[in-house]
């Protein structure tokens, strides 16, 4: 639909993006956040949807000013082999595999929750990867993901009424211990609202012209939207044993027998949602590189950085754990991207929305707060 001149007004993009940032190892680190430090910390998890629509906004706003992802407008801005671009793409490259890590363990808790051995992992999640790179241009799979999505949010809010878990957090509101856990968790929620890969895949998504107004709408949307099944998660999580599959099991016990595999399936569908979004913008940035599809390259990276996530889960045997210290890593990964995406928002090649003024300092202060939630996560696990 036509908005102005050379614009459109269009929905889902930005949407699906930020879904893609409420998937299983987001609820599931809110599920355990909320048993560890009960339900105060959905609060936390509402405020986080500040810092994740500025990230947000300019991550998507790329695409409409310069009609490249961030990985091209890093190498037209500073060269295929400048130290910003190898930056980039090295620290790319690594928060893959941490992504990877987080929702290959959310797959294999989904599975102990179905009573299924985690062996299985291997089958699902390791040819979702290759296949996701192989169709990372297709609309189709983006239409997948939405439906993925729906899912998810379904099996969360459906817990919520069953669970009632508003009466058990306003019967009761504790106030959390502030010490190294707390610390720790903060940073894994904040990993969880803002991921690398969530944020390159915004960049990409939407090529479109669309009015600024009708793009902020569509994030704040998504932002509100996951966010608050996140607080959902949070409040689930307090009123039962956390992200455990025996505390899920309790938490789900109004749905009798079927209740593990109600939320088991919506956990492997979150995971596959995010192991899509991970897949696709790693072929997008190894086509922007040079490579073509079907080149060596293009079929190596993914299976490489698949094949390396799941060797980190075959040797950790506890994935809860593992899930939730990935999240923490994410706050550190995030660090140079970050500073890269708001440098190339700086840029000309930006147009009308060029980051500058207050929409500058609100993302630079967003910025600046996951890296102190990371550090002193670090810092007082350390202590």
């Amino acid at each position: 639909m036509k908005v102005g001149r050379g614009t459109r007004l269009s929905f889902g993009p930005s949407w699906i993006a930020l879904l893609t940032e409420m998937d299983t190892a987001s609820i599931i680190t809110g599920l355990q956040a909320g048993a560890l430090h009960g339900c105060l910390m959905a609060l936390l998890a509402l405020a986080l949807t500040v810092p994740l629509f500025f990230v947000h906004e300019v991550a998507g706003s790329l695409g409409p000013a310069s009609g490249m992802g961030i990985g091209g407008a890093v190498r037209k801005l500073y060269g295929r082999r400048s130290a910003t671009t190898l930056t980039y793409i090295s620290m790319m490259a690594l928060s893959d595999v941490v992504g990877y890590i987080a929702q290959y363990s959310g797959i294999a808790l989904a599975l102990q929750l179905l009573g299924l051995p985690t062996i299985l992992d291997f089958l699902i999640a390791l040819p979702v990867t290759v296949a996701m790179a192989h169709w990372s241009g297709s609309w189709r799979v983006r239409a997948m993901l939405m439906a993925l999505s729906i899912l998810l949010v379904g099996a969360i809010v459906a817990s919520a009424f069953m669970s009632h878990p508003a009466a058990t957090c306003t019967g009761g509101m504790r106030i959390p211990h502030v010490d190294a856990s707390f610390y720790y968790m903060t940073a894994a929620l904040v990993g969880a609202t803002i991921s690398p890969w969530s944020v390159a895949f915004h960049s990409g998504a939407r090529r479109l012209r669309v009015e600024s107004r009708a793009l902020r709408l569509e994030v704040l949307a998504g932002a509100l939207a996951s966010q608050l099944i996140v607080a959902v998660a949070i409040m689930d999580g307090a009123a039962g044993g956390g992200a455990a599959p025996r505390g899920i099991q309790d938490l789900l016990r109004p749905l009798g027998s079927v209740a593990p595999y109600v939320l088991g399936v919506a956990f492997i569908g979150g995971s596959l949602l995010a192991i899509s979004a991970i897949a696709m913008t790693s072929s997008w940035r190894i086509l922007g590189a040079g490579a073509k599809r079907g080149s060596l390259a293009f079929e190596l990276v993914p299976l490489m950085e698949g094949a390396a996530a799941m060797t980190m889960l075959a040797l950790v045997h506890d994935p809860l754990a593992l899930l939730v210290d990935s999240m923490v890593a994410v706050t550190l990964i995030l660090l140079p991207q970050l500073y890269i995406l708001g440098r190339v928002a700086s840029e000309e090649i930006m147009g009308s929305y060029r980051l500058r003024g207050p929409r500058a300092l609100a993302y630079w202060i967003s910025a600046a707060f996951v890296a102190l939630s990371g550090s002193l996560a670090v810092i007082m696990a350390m202590a």
